[in-house]
């Protein structure tokens, strides 16, 4: 009978697809850390993911995978397991790739398993739409799924547990509850902490501005060490870094980190729990060390969130045209009321978004008034187009600029883009089956 543990220590090894690699790497090799996660895939990562599995059968998963895991195989196994959403819309391929590494940097008795079961595409129509769909192709659909199937992996043997779309607390929780008996408030714990690791640098000192503080520095930044949670059965954590690695890893980054996309911090919903984060207090333990207490949850809901992605007819241009130099604020307020008189002839005000990046591209309306005029800035032009015909007059009436507008205008850049939505639904659990596939067998 295996012996369970009673702390668990988890690293948070990624927090995005383009995350750094040695934050990773660097707790693999400390030995002082049970599991590393790597979390990252973003909604708009299964875009790109999806359309990689349409192009080929052995796509779709993260094109980050071999340069992200070769490091780490040779510190994985029963002394640091390694878990990830890096196989984005295809995780058998992704376990596949992953089991072709580590033969070939001599970790080739690595268990790897792949996770399936998240991609709900044949099933759109026993989904609870939260939008209308009517109007657009689909591109795919994936359940949010939680810890059982990862957990059920590692009591398979796995080191190495390559999964599509999960919540992101799961996939950090599922490692420590597989180690440890876990009552409600340890899962509680578990998932909470999740949450908090999510993000990887967001909690350590990344994103982060205090008043009155020092913001860390060029080097800090350059450097940043990411956050491990050692949890305890009772549900309790304590948050930290590696010993000597740069950060600010306090109780207000960890509040902030909370209370990150959540609505309802009463009510978070995952799939293994609906957490309640109104209890949880954090105590600062020394530099950079943590503890978080006071995790409370109810049961699991009775449905899963899907993610589903469908295509609609056109696409976005998007332009933007650089104004430089005395009087370029002016000039570029001028070319922006030009595009506005000319474009809004022919296409619906809701359907068209001009801005100045520099000035009022990222808070609009609410944005301070300038208290000196900026050197260079750039109009920024965005419209959807019912087709490719009127994305080429925009850019057109862009372009034009160059030489009928208000002088020195230039450095023209210009993007198509698909129009893609995001919508979300709700499906019954019994819907969506998952299993294990292992690239070892």
């Amino acid at each position: 009978m295996t012996t369970k543990q009673s702390i668990f220590v988890i690293g948070a090894g990624a927090g995005f697809a383009g995350d750094r690699i040695e934050p990773a790497v660097n707790m693999a090799r400390s030995g002082t850390v049970d599991a590393i996660a790597l979390e990252c895939l973003a909604e708009r990562t299964l875009i790109a993911a999806l359309r990689g599995r349409q192009a080929s059968s052995d796509g779709g998963y993260d094109p980050r995978l071999r340069r992200r895991l070769r490091p780490l195989l040779a510190t994985t196994g029963k002394r640091c397991r390694v878990l990830t959403n890096l196989g984005a819309a295809n995780p058998a391929a992704a376990a596949r790739a992953a089991r072709k590494l580590a033969q070939e940097t001599g970790a080739g008795n690595l268990r790897i398993a792949a996770v399936i079961g998240d991609d709900v595409g044949n099933r759109v129509n026993d989904i609870e739409w939260m939008e209308p769909t009517a109007g657009g192709e689909w591109i795919g659909a994936h359940a949010y799924l939680g810890i059982d199937p990862m957990v059920e992996a590692l009591t398979g043997g796995a080191d190495v547990v390559i999964t599509g779309r999960v919540a992101d607390s799961s996939l950090f929780a599922a490692a420590p509850v597989h180690a440890m008996t876990l009552d409600a408030a340890g899962l509680a714990g578990a998932l909470t902490l999740g949450h908090l690791l999510e993000c990887s640098g967001q909690l350590s000192g990344g994103n982060l501005s205090e008043p009155n503080q020092p913001d860390l520095s060029v080097a800090e930044y350059a450097r940043l060490g990411y956050p491990i949670g050692e949890l305890q059965a009772d549900g309790t954590a304590i948050i930290r870094l590696l010993d000597g690695e740069p950060g600010r890893l306090n109780a207000a980054g960890c509040t902030l980190q909370l209370l990150y996309e959540v609505h309802d911090p009463r009510a978070y919903i995952t799939p293994d729990a609906v957490l309640d984060f109104s209890n949880i207090e954090f105590e600062q333990l020394g530099l950079n060390r943590v503890r978080m207490t006071g995790a409370r949850a109810r049961p699991r809901p009775e449905r899963l969130k899907v993610i589903g992605f469908l295509a609609r007819r056109g696409l976005v241009a998007d332009i933007e045209i650089a104004y430089a130099g005395t009087g370029a604020l002016q000039r570029a307020r001028n070319a922006a009321d030009i595009l506005r008189m000319r474009l809004l002839d022919d296409l619906a005000p809701a359907d068209v978004r001009i801005d100045l990046v520099g000035v009022d591209s990222v808070l609009g309306a609410a944005s301070l008034p300038l208290l000196a005029e900026p050197p260079e800035l750039r109009v920024h032009v965005s419209v959807r187009c019912d087709d490719a015909e009127i994305a080429q007059m925009v850019e057109d009436e862009v372009y034009t600029l160059t030489i009928s507008g208000p002088a020195g205008g230039g450095s023209v850049r210009s993007e198509r883009r698909p129009r893609i939505e995001s919508i979300t639904g709700f499906i019954a659990r019994d819907r969506v089956p998952t299993r294990i596939e292992w690239a070892n067998q």
